[in-house]
């Protein structure tokens, strides 16, 4: 069951709400308070992942891009305490590996994304939309990244879309870039420009060997 403690669902929003905190998109959402919070046990859990998944849903379905621009969805653990990025990175995977196959079982993949990690155009498809998503937990390696839980933030990959047909995206993510640089004190190496590489090497915020390879593996929708 997701269950939001006032005091750490205080805590995330003030880690955005930071004055020097880099993410421009996440102090929007908090100024329109479109940041939506669920909050479960233990990220190592697989109990809480139908949870997880139907509170995805009901985010993509109650979701209008010109109403809810600027919008995450963030879950949050009780859950450990500490974890290595390492350990993280690995639970991460295999988190979002088995939301995506019993999300099969319901949606197909976004047409508008790639289904393939090693492909520039892809973004994790759950509810039948494309997400970025963001992995925090406190040994992060950046700054940026350091909550004090584990925590997954899903952005809805439209919105990305909706500020290049705008030509504002550039601008959006050098403005971050710059910040970030300030926030953690050096450049940001795991970050690409869209279209370059993957964005997999950026979820968890842990820095792969260069032999590394992402353990994603897209299931097919089943059609009832």
């Amino acid at each position: 069951m997701s269950i939001v403690k006032p005091d750490l669902e205080a805590r995330f929003l003030s880690f955005v709400g930071e004055d020097k905190f880099p993410c421009v998109g996440a102090k929007s959402a908090l100024t329109k308070q479109q940041i939506h919070i669920n909050q479960y046990d233990d990220f190592r859990c697989e109990s809480n992942e139908t949870d997880i998944l139907a509170s995805i849903h009901k985010f993509v379905e109650t979701f209008t891009l010109k109403r809810d621009m600027y919008s995450s969805l963030v879950v949050t653990f009780e859950q450990p305490d500490t974890i290595s990025e390492s350990e993280f990175d690995k639970v991460l995977w295999e988190k979002l590996q088995r939301l995506h196959e019993v999300d099969a079982c319901l949606k197909s993949w976004d047409c508008k994304v790639s289904s393939d990690p090693h492909s520039a155009q892809f973004s994790l498809s759950l509810g039948g939309k494309g997400f970025f998503v963001i992995g925090l937990h406190p040994n992060a390696s950046r700054k940026s990244r350091r909550f004090s839980n584990p925590a997954i933030v899903f952005n809805l990959h439209e919105q990305f879309e909706l500020l290049r047909k705008q030509q504002k995206f550039e601008a959006f993510r050098d403005h971050i870039r710059k910040r970030d640089v300030a926030y953690c004190g050096s450049k940001n190496t795991l970050l690409a420009n869209h279209g370059d590489s993957s964005e997999v090497y950026q979820y968890s915020g842990k820095k792969h060997s260069e032999n590394w390879e992402c353990p994603f593996k897209q299931v097919k929708h089943q059609s009832s």
